[in-house]
C-alpha cells in the first residue's frame, strides 16, 4: 500500500508540472495583454507622449506589476547615459517639428551595474565625477568617460535617498531612509563627524554657503530644512515653514539663496543666513523637484499633478508657464547649461526634453526606464544622466523557472486590485469554503447512500416511485433560486424568520461564550447548507441506485441468497462495497469542486469564501488571484484523485490485494 502511494504521488510531480506549464503557456504567449485589455486597450503598455490621466496611471502600473509576477521582467539597476547631440540636436528638432509630436529617445550607454536602484545622482566639478546614490546604501563613485563605477563607498545607512558633494569633491553628504544625514571622505567613506537623527526618511540634500564656509542641506519628512556644517555634519541652523515633508531643494549660483517644495504644494524662498520664507508659487499637488535655469531668473518645480511649472522670479506677478507632457507624477528636472532645454522624468518611467521656447516636449524616451529618480546634466551639455527604477526583458527560460519556484513557494504577489498579498486573502477564504463544503460533502454521502441503497432494494415499489419523482424535482430547480426562497421563507420578518441569512456569524459573535457562540454559527449554516447539498445529493441517489442495483443482479449476489444468508447480510456486506466503488469515483470531482461550486452560496449569503472570492477577482480581472485559485483547484483535483484510489483499495480488498 505504502509503495502504492509513493508511486502516485511521484506520478503526481509531472502533472504539475505540465498543469504550470500550460498555464504559464496560455499567459505568456496569449495574444494582447489581458491588464491592458481590461483597461480599454489592446494590449498596449502605455499611453501616447502626449499625456493623459488616471486610467493611464492604473494601466501602466498593472502592466508592469504583471509582468514582474510572471517573471517577464526583472529589475536593472543601471544609470544611463542619454546623448544630447544626437537627441535635441537640429535634425532631431526639425523631425520633432515635421511629425509635430517629440522623438523617441535611446539609450547610449548604461553607466556600471549597481546591487540595487539608484537613487540619487550627484555631479562634482572638482573631481569630474558623478556620485550613485543606491537602494543598497552604499555611494558608488561613476568616472562617466569610463562608464562604470570606479568605487564604492560603504556608508552603513540604509537606502540612501540624498547626497551632496563639496565644491572641493572632499565631503559627502549622505541621507537615509533611516532618518540619519552624516557627512563622510569621498576618498574611502570614512565618517567625518557627527551623525544627525530623526523619526523620519531624508529627501533632498544640496551643498550651499554659510557666509563664505561651505555647508549642506537636507530636507526631511519632518517638514523640517537642516544646514549642516562641513565636515562635521551639525546641524547649525533649521528653517521651518513647511507643514509636511520636504521633497525639493534648489540653490542659486552663490550658494546663500534655495528654494524649497513638497507636501504642502508651496514653493518657498529662503536666505540660507536665516529669516522668513517666502512663497514664491503653488503647485496642484506635492512638489518633487526643483531646477534653477543657468541664469538664475527661472525656477521649474515638478510636481505630483504631472506639470512642470516655470516660475519667474524677477516678476511675482507675471503668469506662470505649465509644461504637461508626463502622464504620472513628475519627479526630476534639469537645465541645460544654455538655458534653452529642460529635462524631465517622472513616475511614468519616461523622460522628456522640452523646447522651452516653444513651451512643448521635443523628445521622449519609451516608458519603460521605472520611476526616474533623479536627473543630472553634464557640465559640457553632451550628456543627460538618468538614475530609474528601471528593468529589463528575461529569457523565457528563466520565466518559467521563476514562475514554478513561485508555484511551489506558494508566492502568488499581490492582488492588482487591494493590494495585498494573494496567499494571505486565499488563507481568509479557502478554509471558510473547505470547512462548508467538507461539511455539506459528508451530508450528501450522509443521505444519498441509505436512500440510494432503499431505493434500489424497493426497485418498482411506491418508495422508489415517490423518491424518483422528488428526486427529479430537486435536480430541477435552480440553486439561487431556492436559496432565494429559502431567505425569503425562513429569513424574513414577514415570514417565519428562523434563520439569519447573512455571512457566518452575527456581529456580537466575538462577545459570545463557545456555545452560545456554536450555537450562532449552526443557525448561520443550515440554509447555505441546504442549498449546497439538496442538488448533490440527488444525483449521488440515482448513482448509488443504479449502482446497486447493477450489483445485486451479479452472480455472487444470487448465490449468497441462495445459500440462505439473511438480505440485510446480502445487502450491506455482499452488494454494498461493490457499489461502493461509482461513489468513490464520483468523490475525485468533487473535490475541485469545492473551491467554484459555492459561488452563489456564498454571493447569495455574503459569505467571503474562495467562491465569492474567485467571482470578484475575475470581475476586476485580479490575474494573480485567478492564478492562485487554478493552482489550488488543481492541487485539489489531483488529491480527488489520489484520495479516490486510496477509497479503492479500502472498499474492494481485490484492488488492495492488486
Amino acid at each position: 500500500m505504502i509503495q502504492f502511494l509513493l508511486r502516485r504521488i511521484l506520478w503526481m510531480i509531472p502533472t504539475l508540472l505540465g498543469i504550470t506549464f500550460v498555464t504559464f503557456s496560455i499567459i505568456n504567449f496569449a495574444p494582447g495583454d489581458p491588464v491592458a485589455a481590461s483597461m480599454g486597450k489592446s494590449g498596449g503598455e502605455s499611453g501616447g507622449a502626449d499625456g493623459g490621466g488616471g486610467g493611464q496611471d492604473k494601466q501602466v502600473d498593472a502592466v508592469k506589476a504583471k509582468k514582474k509576477l510572471l517573471g517577464m521582467v526583472e529589475d536593472d539597476p543601471v544609470v544611463r547615459a542619454w546623448e544630447t547631440a544626437n537627441l535635441i540636436g537640429p535634425a532631431a528638432l526639425a523631425r520633432a517639428k515635421d511629425a509635430g509630436r517629440p522623438v523617441d529617445l535611446t539609450a547610449a550607454a548604461s553607466q556600471g551595474g549597481f546591487p540595487k536602484f539608484a537613487r540619487t545622482l550627484t555631479w562634482n566639478q572638482a573631481t569630474a565625477r558623478l556620485f550613485v546614490g543606491s537602494e543598497a546604501g552604499a555611494v558608488h563613485v561613476v568616472d562617466p568617460s569610463g562608464g562604470a563605477a570606479q568605487s564604492t563607498l560603504a556608508t552603513g545607512a540604509g537606502d540612501i535617498w540624498c547626497t551632496a558633494v563639496d565644491d572641493a569633491g572632499r565631503v559627502l553628504g549622505i541621507g537615509d531612509t533611516g532618518g540619519t544625514f552624516r557627512t563622510v571622505a569621498t576618498a574611502d567613506g570614512a565618517p567625518l563627524g557627527k551623525v544627525v537623527q530623526t523619526d523620519r526618511p531624508f529627501r533632498r540634500a544640496v551643498a550651499v554657503k554659510d557666509g563664505d564656509a561651505p555647508a549642506f542641506l537636507s530636507a526631511c519628512d519632518d517638514g523640517v530644512i537642516r544646514l549642516h556644517a562641513i565636515p562635521s555634519g551639525e546641524v547649525v541652523r533649521e528653517y521651518r515653514a513647511h507643514s509636511s515633508y520636504v521633497a525639493a531643494l534648489a540653490v542659486s549660483a552663490d550658494g546663500k539663496r534655495f528654494w524649497s517644495g513638497g507636501y504642502d504644494r508651496r514653493v518657498r524662498e529662503w536666505d540660507v543666513a536665516g529669516g522668513p520664507a517666502r512663497v514664491v508659487a503653488e503647485a496642484g499637488q506635492a512638489v518633487m523637484a526643483l531646477a534653477l535655469s543657468p541664469s538664475g531668473s527661472t525656477l521649474a518645480a515638478a510636481s505630483e499633478d504631472r506639470s512642470i511649472r516655470l516660475i519667474d522670479l524677477r516678476d511675482a506677478a507675471k503668469p506662470q508657464r505649465v509644461f504637461e507632457g508626463h502622464f504620472k507624477g513628475v519627479t526630476a528636472v534639469t537645465f541645460d547649461a544654455p538655458g534653452a532645454t529642460l529635462w524631465s522624468g517622472g513616475r511614468d518611467g519616461r523622460v522628456l526634453a522640452w523646447d522651452i521656447e516653444a513651451g512643448r516636449a521635443t523628445a521622449a524616451t519609451a516608458d519603460d526606464q521605472g520611476v526616474v529618480t533623479a536627473i543630472v546634466l553634464a557640465p559640457d551639455g553632451t550628456s543627460v544622466w538618468t538614475a530609474s527604477e528601471s528593468t529589463r526583458k528575461t529569457a523565457i527560460w528563466r520565466r518559467y523557472v521563476k514562475w514554478l519556484g513561485r508555484i511551489v513557494t506558494f508566492d502568488f504577489d499581490r492582488s492588482f486590485v487591494t493590494n495585498e498579498k494573494v496567499i494571505d486573502k486565499i488563507a481568509e477564504s479557502l478554509p471558510v469554503t473547505l470547512g462548508m463544503n467538507a461539511l455539506a460533502l459528508f451530508i450528501t454521502y450522509l443521505i444519498a447512500i441509505p436512500w440510494g441503497i432503499l431505493a434500489a432494494v424497493k426497485r418498482g415499489k411506491t418508495f422508489d416511485r415517490v423518491s424518483s419523482v422528488i428526486l427529479f424535482m430537486l435536480w430541477s430547480m435552480p440553486s439561487f433560486w431556492v436559496a432565494t426562497m429559502l431567505i425569503m421563507t425562513f429569513s424574513s420578518k414577514r415570514s417565519l424568520d428562523l434563520f439569519p441569512s447573512v455571512g457566518l456569524e452575527s456581529t456580537s459573535a466575538a462577545a459570545l461564550a463557545y456555545l452560545p457562540w456554536l450555537k450562532d454559527r449552526a443557525a448561520h449554516l443550515v440554509l447555505p447548507l441546504i442549498v449546497m447539498t439538496y442538488g448533490s445529493f440527488t444525483g449521488l441517489t440515482q448513482y448509488m441506485r443504479t449502482s446497486m442495483l447493477e450489483t445485486i443482479s451479479q452472480d455472487f449476489v444470487r448465490t449468497a441468497r441462495a445459500k440462505g444468508l439473511p438480505e440485510r447480510l446480502v445487502v450491506f456486506k455482499h452488494a454494498l462495497r461493490n457499489s461502493l466503488i461509482t461513489m468513490v469515483t464520483l468523490l475525485a470531482g468533487l473535490l475541485p469542486g469545492m473551491i467554484g461550486g459555492s459561488l452563489f452560496v456564498e454571493i447569495i449569503f455574503s459569505i467571503e469564501g474562495m467562491g465569492k472570492l474567485s467571482y470578484t477577482a475575475v470581475l476586476a480581472r485580479d490575474y494573480p488571484i485567478i492564478m492562485a485559485i487554478s493552482t489550488f483547484t488543481a492541487f485539489l483535483t489531483l488529491l480527488g484523485v489520489l484520495l479516490s484510489d486510496v477509497l479503492y483499495s479500502v472498499v474492494d480488498p481485490r484492488i488492495r490485494h492488486e
